[in-house]
């Protein structure tokens, strides 16, 4: 795909022509070396990134299969850890879970993402409304920030979030509860993860998110493209118990900046029936989008450069 690369063509043409300055070929062939095999890779990750989100996609908006869920937590004292032994700061509280389907489904097991947790010395704690794992795609996976896609249909014209196949690209939340639908025994180890913490009904529980951060032009729709959570602080009730799925679709217009576009959030319990006690809210968490740049914009920038240094170059030669 490089090999044929039409701007590797003018490097070469360009250097070429400068060989009747004896003098000054050695600089130009290590220049030449300097500036080609930089700009070859950037148009092949270009290339490889126009192939990989520009080709179409299948969106089945149907999906039931969920990476994310939303428990409560049961565990009352601390387990593990630094301050084992300590009342868990995080019981009771609604969580947003990552799960992890492992390769041996014996070892299958939830993450949570932005629960209360502690920091400072054991005998006199700080609780914090988050912890240090509460980014979606999870941080210690090094892995970039979900790509946004072309959209089709009513998101025609704008960049997208996707259910890919890539991991944590499938933005879909459901109940804990729904795993337990489920006779395979990877999805029964997932349920009864981490000695059952996870497992406690959300009863009646109305299951809202509420905004607490966004990048400007990030936005926020339904499952029918309506958009939602326009404002910081807005809540947005996405299902009621433990039978409920939600699949919230990101979007950017087409004329966005490259970079990083980030959104905060916390769970709430809205409602109860009466006389019952509302769950605690969630702590914090953040899911991470990526624009790249268009493959001509990469190109583009390519160009620039080698014009800039073969002026430079002809300069100093004359």
């Amino acid at each position: 795909m490089v090999r044929n690369s039409p701007i590797l063509g003018v490097i070469c043409a360009g250097f070429e022509r400068q060989k009747s300055g004896k003098e000054n070929a050695p600089a130009l062939i290590g220049i030449g070396l300097l500036l080609s095999v930089p700009l070859a890779l950037g148009i092949a990750v270009a290339q490889a990134l126009a192939e990989d989100i520009g080709s179409g996609y299948e969106f089945d908006p149907g999906q039931e299969f969920a990476e994310l869920y939303i428990g409560v937590d049961g565990e009352e004292t601390l387990t593990r850890g630094v301050y084992a032994g300590l009342p868990n700061p995080n019981y009771n509280r609604l969580t947003f879970l990552f799960a992890h389907r492992e390769e041996d489904p014996l070892t299958n097991h939830f993450h949570g993402i932005g629960t209360y947790s502690y920091s400072g010395p054991f005998s006199s704690p700080t609780i914090n409304p988050t912890n240090t794992n509460n980014r979606i795609p999870e941080t210690y996976t090094g892995l970039p920030p979900l790509k946004l896609v072309p959209g089709e249909g009513i998101y025609q014209g704008r960049l997208i979030t996707i259910p890919s196949g890539e991991e944590y690209s499938n933005l879909r939340m459901k109940p804990v509860a729904t795993i337990n639908k489920s006779s395979d025994i990877g999805e029964q180890t997932l349920f009864n993860s981490s000695l059952g913490r996870w497992k406690g009904s959300l009863g009646d529980a109305e299951i809202a998110l509420q905004l607490v951060a966004i990048t400007e032009g990030l936005n926020i729709a339904n499952p029918l493209g309506v958009d939602i959570l326009k404002n910081v602080g807005d809540t947005y009730t996405i299902g009621r118990g433990d039978d409920f799925s939600f699949l919230p679709t990101f979007w950017l217009g087409a004329g966005a900046k490259p970079g990083k576009y980030s959104a905060t959030f916390k769970l709430l319990d809205v409602g109860t029936t009466e006389g019952g006690t509302a769950f605690q809210e969630s702590g914090t968490f953040n899911l991470d989008f990526e624009k790249v740049p268009e493959p001509s914009t990469v190109l583009g920038l390519g160009l620039l450069g080698l014009m800039a240094v073969m002026r430079s170059l002809a300069q100093k030669a004359s």
